[in-house]
Formats: C-alpha cells, sequence, structure tokens
C-alpha cells in the first residue's frame, strides 16, 4: 500500500511547547508504520519535517498531569487525589488492583507502534530530498532522542523490556521477536543512544524558536537521560525488585555484559547514584545554559501580575496578617505551572501544550461556577479530590512540617468573615503553594474565573458544591472534601454571558527546572552528602517563598534528609505524573497506597452536613489495595501473543 500523496493533519493539531511558548506548527497525524512506498513522505524538506512530526505525535499521550484516564501517570493512581468511583476509570481499577493482561494499560503497545515509526523515519531519512546536510544531521538526532524516550516510557511502567534497534518486519514470526533485556541493559542502551546520537558534539540546538518549540533540545536530552539514571539508581531497580526468581525467557546481554536469565540485578550498586549524580550535574549546568531558570526567581515574576491587570485584593489567603509579599508569592506558583515563555516564564526546559479543557481544567472545575444570563451555569466536574494525605503534606507558613498530631486541626479557624467562618484550622497559617493549588470549604478556586472574582466553594452545601446524593451532579462529585486548582491560570476567566478564554492553548510540563534540583537534590542525600543536597533542595524550597531547610530542621524534625527530599517532591510535582514512579521506586507504594490509608473529609455521605459531620476524617470508601505485584504494569495477553519470547510480569 502506498502513502497518500499529502499526509493528513490532526482534528485541532497536537502542540508541543517546551517553554511554554505557543508553536505556529501543525503536528502531523501519524504516518501508517507499514508501508511500502514512501517516497512522498520525504519529497521534500517540508513533507520530510511533517513526518518528524508525527514521530512526536505520542508524547502528548503519555502525559499524565492530572489525567484520569492516563492511568500510569494519574495523581489518581497513586495518593495525590481521589475520584468517584462511579466513574470506574482504568486509573481506579489499577489503584484498586483489578486490572489484567486481559485488559491491562495500552502503553506498550502504543509506545511500540511509535518506535516503529521512527525507524522507519530514519530508513527514509537518508533518501529524503530538498533538506541540507545540517537538517538531515539535526533531524537524525531529534529520531534518536524519541527513540530512547519511547524505550524509556515503556521500561518506567513495565520494567525490563525489548529493546528495538530497527524497524521489524509486519511479516515477522512471533518466535523471533526479541525478549525482554535486563533492566541495566535498557538503561544503558537508552543512556548510550543519548550520547551518541543525540548529546555528543550538541547534535541538537541549545533551544527553538517559535515555530519549532516542543521539539528536542540539547538541554532536554541531557534532562532525559539525567532521569533515566536516577531511576536505575533507585531502590526498586538498584538490588530491591522484589521478585528475586522472575527470569527471562530468553537469554539477554548489551556490550559487554551477558545478563543470562536474570532481569534485575539482585545486588545494590552505590555506583549507579554517582553516575546519575554526575548526569542530574549536566543536565541542570546545560538547561542554565540554556536559559531555563527557576521562576519566581526574579522581581518581575512576583509582580506579573500587576501586568495582566489582577490585583492583589483579588486572592483570598485566611488568617491575620497576610502581607502582600506572601500574595504576590502565592499568584506566582499560579502563573509559574500556566504562563508562557513569551510571558517570562523560562522555568519549562520542555513542555506540551494542549487546547482540551476537558482534563484537567474541567475536572477540578467546581460546578455552579458561574450563573449564566440564560439561566444555565458554567461549571466543571466538582471532582479532583486532593487527599487529606496531600493536605497535610504541605509545609506550615513559617517551612515546618504540619503537627499531624494535633486535635484541632478540624475544628474553626475563628475567621472573622461571616462568609469564612467554617474555614478550619488545617487550611490556616500554611505555605504558599497550598494557597496557589489547593482548594478548600469556603475558600476560593481559581482568581478571576467567576465574571472577574474567584469562586468561593462552599461544599458542604448541596446548591452549591457539595455533595447531591443522586442528584443532578450523581456521577460528578468532590471525593474528600478538598478540590485541586493547579494549572489554572490566575487570567482565566468566565462572564455571565458565557464568554471566556478558555481557548487559549494550555500548558502542562513535561520537565520543569524544579525537577532537575530535586533529580540532583536526591542524589546528593543518597550519597549522604548534605550540604550538596540541602543547597539543591532549598533551590525549590526557598522559591516557594519558605525558609532554608537547615541541618538543625532534619534532626528536629525526625525525618530523613531523603523524607525531606521526598515531600518536597510529592508538592512540587504534584498532579504532574510523578508521582505513580516516585513511590514505586523509592519502593514505599507499599506503605503509601496500601488498603485503608487514604483518607478525606467526611464530603461524600450526607447531603447538607453540619460544620460537624463534614470535617471528620475518614477513610475513602473506595476499594484500594497494594500488592506487589503493582511495582510493574502487566503486558497486555494480545502482545504476549505476538511475541512467544515475552515473559510476563511477576504476579498477572
Amino acid at each position: 500500500m502506498k502513502l497518500n500523496k499529502s499526509i493528513k493533519y490532526l482534528s485541532g493539531t497536537l502542540m508541543l511547547s517546551a517553554g511554554l511558548m505557543m508553536t505556529s506548527c501543525e503536528f502531523l497525524d501519524i504516518v501508517p508504520p507499514e508501508q511500502a512506498g514512501l517516497e512522498d513522505a520525504t519529497e521534500n524538506a517540508n513533507a520530510t519535517e511533517g513526518f518528524l512530526y508525527s514521530c512526536y505525535s505520542n508524547v502528548k499521550s503519555l502525559c499524565g498531569y492530572a489525567d484520569h484516564n492516563n492511568s500510569l501517570n494519574s495523581g489518581a493512581m497513586a495518593d495525590e487525589f481521589a475520584l468517584p468511583e462511579i466513574w470506574g476509570e482504568q486509573a481506579l481499577r489499577f489503584s484498586y488492583d483489578l486490572i489484567t493482561p486481559s485488559d491491562g494499560v495500552q502503553f506498550w503497545n502504543y509506545n511500540y507502534k511509535y518506535i516503529g515509526q521512527i525507524h522507519l523515519f530514519l530508513e527514509n531519512l537518508q533518501k529524503a530530498k530538498g533538506i541540507t546536510e545540517a537538517q538531515r544531521s539535526e533531524w537524525e538526532a531529534e529520531a534518536y532522542f524519541l527513540l530512547a524516550y519511547y524505550h524509556f516510557q515503556v521500561l518506567r511502567a513495565y520494567g525490563p523490556c525489548p529493546i528495538t534497534e530497527s524497524r521489524i518486519p509486519q511479516e515477522t514470526p512471533s518466535e523471533s521477536y526479541g525478549g525482554r533485556v535486563h533492566y541495566d541493559g535498557v538503561t544503558n542502551w537508552i543512556v548510550d543512544i543519548l550520547d551518541k546520537k543525540v548529546i555528543e558534539g550538541y547534535k541538537l540546538p541549545t533551544e527553538r524558536d517559535t515555530n519549532t518549540r516542543g521539539r528536542a533540545t540539547h538541554a532536554i536530552a541531557c534532562a532525559l537521560k539525567a532521569r533515566v539514571l536516577l531511576y536505575a539508581a533507585s531502590p526498586l531497580w538498584n538490588g530491591g525488585f522484589p521478585y528475586k526468581d522472575w527470569k527471562n525467557k530468553v537469554t539477554s546481554s548489551y556490550g559487554d555484559v551477558d545478563y543470562g536469565y536474570e532481569l534485575v540485578s539482585k545486588t545494590y550498586d552505590p555506583q549507579k547514584w554517582e553516575r546519575a549524580r554526575i548526569a542530574c550535574e549536566e543536565a541542570l549546568k546545560e538547561a542554565k545554559i540554556a536559559g531555563h531558570r527557576l521562576y519566581g526567581t526574579v522581581e518581575s515574576d512576583l509582580n506579573f501580575s500587576e501586568t495582566k491587570g489582577i490585583t492583589l485584593d483579588k486572592l483570598y489567603v485566611p488568617g491575620e496578617n497576610i502581607t502582600d509579599d506572601f500574595k504576590k508569592r502565592v499568584l506566582m506558583l499560579r502563573w509559574m505551572v500556566t504562563s508562557r515563555q513569551t510571558e517570562g516564564n523560562f522555568e519549562y526546559v520542555w513542555g506540551v501544550s494542549d487546547d482540551n479543557d476537558y482534563t484537567p481544567y474541567d475536572c477540578m472545575m467546581p460546578y455552579r461556577l458561574l450563573l449564566l444570563n440564560n439561566g444555565n451555569y458554567k461549571e466543571g466536574y466538582n471532582s479532583y479530590s486532593p487527599f487529606l494525605g496531600t493536605i497535610e503534606r504541605f509545609y506550615m507558613a513559617d517551612g515546618q512540617f504540619l503537627d499531624t498530631k494535633r486535635t484541632d486541626l478540624l475544628e474553626r479557624a475563628g475567621i472573622t468573615d461571616p462568609n469564612r467562618e467554617d474555614i478550619i484550622k488545617l487550611c490556616v497559617d500554611r505555605e504558599p503553594r497550598f494557597y496557589a493549588w489547593m482548594a478548600f470549604d469556603q475558600g476560593d478556586w481559581g482568581t478571576l474565573v467567576a465574571n472577574g472574582s474567584a469562586k468561593r466553594l462552599e461544599l458542604k452545601d448541596s446548591e452549591e458544591q457539595g455533595f447531591d446524593n443522586g442528584g443532578t451532579h450523581y456521577r460528578n462529585h468532590c471525593v474528600t472534601g478538598f478540590l485541586a486548582q493547579k494549572f489554572v491560570r490566575p487570567d482565566r476567566k468566565y462572564d455571565s454571558s458565557g464568554n471566556g478564554n478558555w481557548g487559549e492553548k494550555y500548558q502542562r510540563p513535561l520537565i520543569r527546572m524544579a525537577e532537575l534540583y530535586l533529580n540532583l537534590a536526591e542524589c546528593y542525600a543518597m550519597q549522604d552528602n548534605v550540604t550538596e543536597a540541602l543547597k539543591n533542595l532549598n533551590a525549590v524550597h526557598e522559591r516557594a517563598g519558605l525558609p532554608a531547610i537547615t541541618e538543625a530542621d532534619i534532626q528536629a524534625s525526625g525525618r530523613t534528609l531523603m523524607e525531606w527530599v521526598q515531600n518536597e517532591r510529592f508538592i512540587e510535582l504534584y498532579g504532574e505524573g510523578h508521582r505513580h514512579y516516585d513511590v514505586r521506586r523509592w519502593m514505599i507504594a507499599p506503605e503509601v497506597l496500601k488498603e485503608g490509608v487514604r483518607e478525606g473529609l467526611n464530603a461524600e455521605t450526607i447531603v447538607n452536613p453540619t460544620f460537624e459531620e463534614f470535617n471528620q476524617r475518614i477513610k475513602v470508601d473506595q476499594p484500594y489495595r497494594w500488592s506487589t505485584r503493582m511495582y510493574i504494569a502487566p503486558i497486555l495477553q494480545s502482545e504476549i501473543g505476538k511475541n512467544t519470547n515475552l515473559v510476563q510480569a511477576p504476579g498477572y
């Protein structure tokens, strides 16, 4: 079958953003990967570049963030937020340990589909017409970057996986496909691809212009390498994998190492942390060279709301003596995850831009946000509900951990405003990120969303955002008594006519500077280098408006340095697709994901509860559980049937 002369464009177009900048390029739909005649796809520079764009298309589908459908990245899959059980999403079934090989996650086949696509592109790139050698070299490096990226996506979700070094013909017999390769072998192969094909010689540009932003850069490639090595050094893959007798069906090797039938190393190797540290140092250095920096570290970032005409009185923070500087910090943190590079935001090393409001924006939005002139409401699904444990993880305003043993946390805080007298002590005197990204009963959601004002939440009132027990919002309701508002731009706005600025492209992070600092802090913490660990940890902690963490703080807290790093990572990267993998690679999942540990307020059992009825700590009434097999995902049985050399994940 021959490829059509004109390659079909995606409806709506996929758009990627590396620095929160809109790109004017349309990203092409998938070129069918098993076509015989592809000369039309490389007949000129535009066609060849379009073919390359098609190889990027899977990047968007791998972005989890607060996505409830994307079960392997979803915060609902971990311990970040709850969804209504009635939704029945795959993320919920995964967190209930109900996923089986017959209905497993599609990541495996999606990624290998695009890996085949990339090899097809590389085969045809060499005979592409009308391009310069410089273009050929750069586009080849981009393709190899994506090859490494998609292999890593499989590796972190499924564990040891096949290495596909060239396109496999469609007629290949099932017994001729390669089996899984040892985790260390896949890691080394990915790193070698990045080093030799992408990083060495600076084959990719330092930064992208408006038309190509979102495509790989040198800094992005270095950041990916650092993340790959960080995962490989982590306890799960560095001697801690619980299934010690899990064997491959075939032997595997890479380079000079023959792994035999072993798939995961059984012994701890501290050198893996050193290797990861070096890569993390390089990634941070190259990101800085490319002009990236932590947002909020210059005065213009803190004053950006003023340039948008947003005055500080638009932001409500409960408590006495709330300063203007504190409010500026809260607004800055909202801009940090939503503003663009053209607006002065250089935080994002790599990001994706999406015009689909459905996830996560509409799912976080409360219902009855604004009464419209036609008598209907502008509203969302009111359903992304942070667990009580999430709320408790945010620091106090002085940078210390919340004392969860306090018995008065769910009592009234004594707010003098009669419209907010039910705000509880748990939600007062917290750090700026708490007020930037979380939302609570009688607190505000958004900044200008409701005709130029924030929306005050009434999570106990069934006529507002409260539980209505099978009424109008029987499917969509707040599960825990809290809502989230991360990724909501401060200038997001709707008016009573139903007009608004929701058509603007929506920014979501793939790699941020904060992650690079926290990756490096983790490496130093695991090497017992307290000084360097705190230096990098505090870069993020202080940017959030908190005092620097000291060794004395660590000793007084009764927590280890690594626990401080893990907590900072939970808060800073909340809803960005990291937590699912973090709790597994650290091997703390049995503790934080086990049955009975996910809690909330009493928000979904009583219609119009009293203050006392609502503000009770209860277990979320869903069948969450953890079993050891949940460390990695099962391969779909249909894929096992296609490749008889594949061994299924243990426990499935």
